[in-house]
C-alpha cells in the first residue's frame, strides 16, 4: 500500500505556523526550518478545542477522521465523544471545519436500556480509500456480563455512510472490551486491543486475518515484545514495517507512552524500544497515527505544553520519533 506524500512543510501550514516557508522556502532561515523539523507542533484550530481531542487516522488524500468531546457540535447532550472527519484546504493552507459523523454513525446516549451506553464513539480507522471505518462503540454495552466496548464498522456508499455493523466473533466478544482496530501495511491484517482471556494481562494487541466468507480468523496474540502485563494498545504500522503502539509498560517516562517494533514475520516482532523524550512526557501520549508521505507522526498527548485543551492532537517530523529496529 504506498501513501502518497505529504511534506513536513506542508503540515506546518496547517497549524498556521511558518507560512512563509510554504509559499517561499527559500526566503526561510536556517534555523525556522530547523525549528520545524525539531519541534512537536499543535494542529491547532479547528482540530483541537478546549474540549478533548483523541484517537485519529488519515486516508490516502489526507482526510483525518478523529474523536472529540467537543459539546458544540454532538450528536446528543451528555456524548462523551463523537467521530469527525477533517479534510484539508491547500487555498488556505488549514484545515476545513470538522463535520460530525453524525447518526448513524455516532449513537445517541442509551442510558435508558443499559447505564453504561453512554454514546461513547471513538478510537476510528479510516482505511488508505477513504471508504471503511473501523471503530470502537459502547452502543451495545452491557453491565452483565460487562462489556463496555465492541468494534464496529462502516462503510461508505454512494457518499453516505452506512449503518455501523458490529465485528462479532470472534473480534467482538462478551467480555473483551475491544477497541482500538487498526489495518496493517498487507491491506488484509485487522489488529485490536482486547482484554480477553488469555493475555499477558492488562489489554493486549491481538490480530486478525479474514476468513474467506466475510468474517475473520481466530484472532492470534501478538506475543511478549508487544504485549506484557501493563496495558498494550492501538497498533499503527508504517511502509518499513515498523509499528507503532501505546503502553504503560516500565521504562516509559510515565503514563501511558509510545513504542515501536519491527516486524519479523506474520504476528512476530522485534524487541520494543520507546520513542522517546520528543513524542513522550510524564503525561499521557497515546494512539500513533501516520499522515500520507513518510516523514511525518501524529498522536495525541495531555502535555502541558502548547496545549489549546486538556487533550490535543499534536504532530512532529518523524526524523524525531526515537524508535530502532
Amino acid at each position: 500500500m504506498v501513501r502518497k506524500t505529504m511534506s513536513t512543510k506542508l503540515w506546518a501550514r496547517t497549524i498556521g505556523i511558518f507560512t512563509l516557508a510554504v509559499v517561499a522556502p527559500n526566503l526561510t532561515s536556517a534555523a525556522e526550518s530547523s525549528w520545524v523539523d525539531l519541534a512537536v507542533h499543535n494542529f491547532g484550530a479547528p482540530i483541537n478545542t478546549l474540549w478533548a481531542e483523541g484517537e485519529l487516522s488519515f486516508a490516502d488524500d489526507g482526510t483525518m477522521v478523529f474523536c472529540s468531546a467537543r459539546e458544540d457540535m454532538a450528536v446528543a447532550p451528555g456524548d462523551p465523544k463523537d467521530l469527525y472527519i477533517a479534510t484539508f484546504n491547500e487555498e488556505t493552507g488549514g484545515w476545513n471545519t470538522p463535520v460530525n459523523m453524525g447518526l448513524p454513525v455516532n449513537a445517541a446516549p442509551a442510558t435508558d436500556v443499559d447505564p453504561i451506553r453512554l454514546g461513547d464513539d471513538r478510537e476510528p480507522w479510516i482505511t488508505a480509500d477513504g471508504n471503511t471505518i473501523y471503530f470502537k462503540s459502547d452502543r451495545l454495552a452491557t453491565s452483565s456480563p460487562a462489556n463496555v466496548n465492541d468494534l464496529f464498522v462502516t462503510r461508505k456508499v454512494n457518499g453516505v455512510w452506512s449503518e455501523p455493523e458490529l465485528i462479532g466473533l470472534p473480534i467482538s466478544t462478551n467480555a473483551g472490551n475491544e477497541h482500538c482496530p487498526a489495518i496493517l501495511q498487507d491491506g488484509q491484517t485487522l489488529c485490536f486491543a482486547s482484554s480477553r482471556e488469555g493475555g499477558y494481562g492488562g489489554a493486549d494487541i491481538y490480530c486478525s486475518q479474514p476468513d474467506g466468507n466475510g468474517g475473520w480468523q481466530e484472532p492470534v496474540n501478538q506475543g511478549p515484545n508487544i504485549n506484557t502485563a501493563a496495558q498494550e494498545f492501538h497498533f499503527t504500522q508504517d511502509a518499513s514495517g515498523m509499528v507503532y503502539f501505546t503502553s504503560n509498560r516500565p521504562g516509559g517516562f510515565g503514563g501511558m507512552d509510545l513504542w515501536g517494533s519491527m516486524q519479523q514475520g506474520p504476528n512476530s516482532w522485534g524487541p520494543a524500544s520507546n520513542l522517546g523524550s520528543q513524542v513522550n512526557t510524564a503525561g499521557a501520549d497515546m494512539c500513533p497515527a501516520l499522515p500520507p508521505g513518510d516523514d511525518t507522526f501524529s498522536w495525541f498527548s495531555s502535555r502541558a505544553d502548547n496545549s489549546l485543551g486538556n487533550i490535543d492532537i499534536f504532530w512532529t517530523n518523524k526524523l524525531n520519533v526515537g524508535a530502532t529496529p
